[in-house]
């Protein structure tokens, strides 16, 4: 309901669950927030933002199966309040406390309660976890995302304000996504690697490369457009679904586990992920893009403030990212 990119990566149970029904009608509550994530997806009936309003109207309705996969509050909440026959995933125990309202949801919860399961021995993807939660098993359906005419639209009209000729260019069109949440550190390379990295796509392929961010990286990105050579663009901040049509006119994207990552999957577009404090394994890149891992003793830790300055992130280089790149690529046929 909540995190934008756990949102996007829960809709491949949609494709599943009109498969097993296609006469089941679908109400997802959503966060207002990230709303543009799920608007005209054509599998779901009623879109629903979180309220407390909302959260009374779920008491009225009759719902045949409720379904929850998000383990904070306002999600708890919901499904507590939802009238439902049967109700699934996460939910408040009788003590009240989190927990698993069947045993298919036993695995999941434990992810978050135990790190040597979470951060070591699980090699099941979010999409395996989830599906298993619903009791079905995942064969590689694919996130369902829509973008309308006017989102293909105005990621033209910007990309030909900034001077990217998509016609008669030579070199592929790079996504370079330079900053992440605040959630959790060791998700942002640092300035002097991305430079270097956008450096490297300029000389050596002829690549026009595009920052890509939101308002957070508004600063950042001037910084680093200022300090590179070559055909370096700053994208600037643009609502999620116009942000996701611009990402879908690269070549590739190169992103840490962001958001920007779960768009690029979204519109299918090739992607080099890197990974040091959140789990690798968890992210399914249906083949169509690599992953480079952090070989740092402590990664995964989830930790918000690194106590070593986010070592992680300065011993990742841009040559291994580049590496990683002309290989996605390469498979892509670009």
């Amino acid at each position: 309901m909540g995190a934008l990119g756990d949102v996007l990566r829960t809709t491949p149970l949609l494709s599943a669950l009109k498969k097993k029904d296609p006469a089941a009608r679908v109400t997802w509550l959503v966060d207002e927030a990230h709303r543009g994530a799920l608007e005209g997806n054509p599998l779901i009936d009623e879109l629903i933002s979180f309220s407390p309003a909302a959260v009374g109207l779920l008491k009225k309705r009759s719902f045949d199966w409720a379904v929850n996969l998000d383990k904070e509050k306002e999600a708890l909440d919901a499904v507590s309040a939802a009238a439902a026959k049967k109700k699934m995933g996460f939910g408040r125990l009788v003590n009240g406390e989190l927990g698993p309202l069947d045993p298919l949801s036993e695995y999941a919860y434990r992810l978050g309660i135990d790190d040597e399961l979470k951060f070591k021995k699980n090699k099941k993807t979010y999409q395996e976890i989830s599906f298993e939660q619903m009791g079905w098993k995942f064969e590689g359906e694919d996130y369902v995302f829509t973008l309308g005419d006017e989102n293909t639209d105005y990621a033209r009209r910007v990309l030909k304000e900034r001077g990217v000729g998509l016609n008669g260019r030579k070199g592929p069109l790079i996504g370079l996504n330079t900053g992440s949440g605040n959630r959790f550190a060791g998700k942002k390379l640092p300035v002097s690697t991305l430079v270097r990295l956008a450096g490297i796509f300029c000389e050596r392929m002829g690549a026009t490369v595009l920052l890509l961010g939101g308002k957070d990286e508004t600063e950042r990105n001037r910084e680093i457009a200022g300090l590179c050579r070559g055909s370096v663009v700053n994208a600037g901040s643009h609502a999620i679904r116009d942000f996701a049509a611009i990402v879908k006119r690269c070549d590739l994207a190169v992103s840490g586990d962001t958001t920007a990552m779960h768009i690029a999957i979204a519109v299918k577009v090739p992607v080099v992920a890197y990974f040091a404090s959140t789990c690798a394994p968890e992210i399914e890149l249906y083949g169509r893009g690599k992953k480079v891992v952090s070989g740092i003793s402590c990664a995964p830790c989830y930790k918000k403030i690194c106590p070593i300055d986010e070592q992680c992130m300065k011993d990742m280089t841009a040559e291994e990212l580049f590496s990683a790149a002309k290989e996605v690529l390469a498979h892509a046929g670009v």
